[in-house]
């Protein structure tokens, strides 16, 4: 069973770890809950009493309300700076404002960049913020607003996540696409590009909330494909997306760089599904970390030939034994982030 711990956690009980030396660290996010999220890649699982203990965790969505705390761990940029809506003027004043707060109150900073950001161009808010970040994380190799290079952490595994949830035998055929809320925009096409594969004995199935503004490309589409294509058009709990993943043979991921996306991939692997995905070095990497077999790439977006080739190959090729996590395991990972945080810390 894995444990969620109090909104603060942690204690000074590392071998020769005393007060001074734990940070206390703000999380600009909700606490950990039921429902698997960023958060969650923290805290770590304390199931069995091992969770890391080298910083104290608060969690609160409101950055600027910092108070006796050590370091800020800025999970999404847009808490302090706002939204796309917000103007760019507005988004620069608040950055400065976050920045002098910092200063004033001798707080050390870390930040994770969002896959969202990886694809544009960073504005001057960003930078302001990134500049004023003694760390900046990621889950992807990419590049602050600053050009520094982040410091990435990986996603950690989830079997321990799920100990004892319900698991259906794998449907033969079966192709999954799935989302822990929205399906995401990249799920459309791939639906497509399945509807005019030539895949005699497959299925694709989609379960997730349908976004708002495709609901009618999936109604189109979706009536031309009654025999091939099932939707399950809902928000999932937890123990559905299980249910939802037992039962494919192959996981399709289409957005490999989006958290929600990796937490799916992982889950996964978890579970002992293969999936496929697009190649990049971090899928490959991956792949050569799990296992053959396990995590199968295609080159470049996904097409009804490239779809046709990589079910061949896994049923001519299918992994065997379950996929190598170790070095995933959450404890590994949460402790990835302490010592940045206590680095953090140390730097002020």
């Amino acid at each position: 069973m894995f444990s969620v711990p109090l909104p603060r956690t942690g204690a000074a009980t590392e071998p020769g770890a005393t007060e001074a030396s734990v940070p206390t660290v703000l999380v600009t996010s909700r606490p950990p809950r039921h429902r698997v999220d960023y958060v969650d890649e923290l805290v770590g699982d304390d199931s069995e009493g091992r969770a890391p203990t080298g910083a104290v965790l608060e969690f609160r969505t409101d950055p600027f309300r910092a108070h006796g705390v050590d370091v800020i761990h800025l999970t999404d940029i847009a808490t302090v700076i706002g939204g796309p809506r917000t103007r760019d003027r507005e988004r620069t004043r608040r950055a400065k404002r976050f920045t002098k707060m910092l200063r004033r109150r001798g707080i050390a900073l870390v930040r994770t960049v969002r896959e969202t950001e990886a694809d544009r161009s960073r504005s001057r808010a960003e930078a302001i913020v990134d500049a004023a970040a003694t760390t900046v994380t990621s889950l992807d190799a990419v590049t602050a607003a600053d050009g520094r290079a982040t410091v990435l952490i990986g996603h950690s595994h989830l079997r321990n996540r799920f100990l004892g949830f319900p698991r259906e035998e794998a449907v033969e055929g079966r192709v999954l696409i799935t989302a822990v809320n929205t399906l995401h925009p990249s799920s459309r096409p791939a639906v497509t590009v399945f509807g005019v594969a030539d895949l005699p004995g497959w299925t694709l199935r989609l379960a997730g909330k349908v976004p708002i503004d495709l609901e009618d490309s999936y109604a189109r589409t979706l009536a031309d494909l009654t025999d091939t294509v099932s939707l399950r058009d809902e928000l999932l709990s937890d123990a559905e997306c299980v249910s939802e993943i037992s039962q494919a043979e192959i996981v399709l991921i289409t957005a490999p760089t989006n958290h929600r996306s990796q937490s799916v991939l992982m889950l996964a692997l978890s579970l002992d599904r293969p999936v496929l995905v697009e190649d990049s070095p971090q899928t490959r990497a991956l792949a050569d970390e799990v296992g053959p077999s396990w995590v199968r790439r295609h080159a470049g977006p996904l097409t009804a030939q490239t779809l046709e080739n990589e079910l061949a190959a896994l049923r001519a090729d299918p992994p065997t034994g379950r996929p190598r996590l170790d070095a995933r395991d959450p404890n590994l990972i949460s402790e990835q982030y302490f010592a940045v945080y206590r680095a953090a810390a140390a730097a002020r």
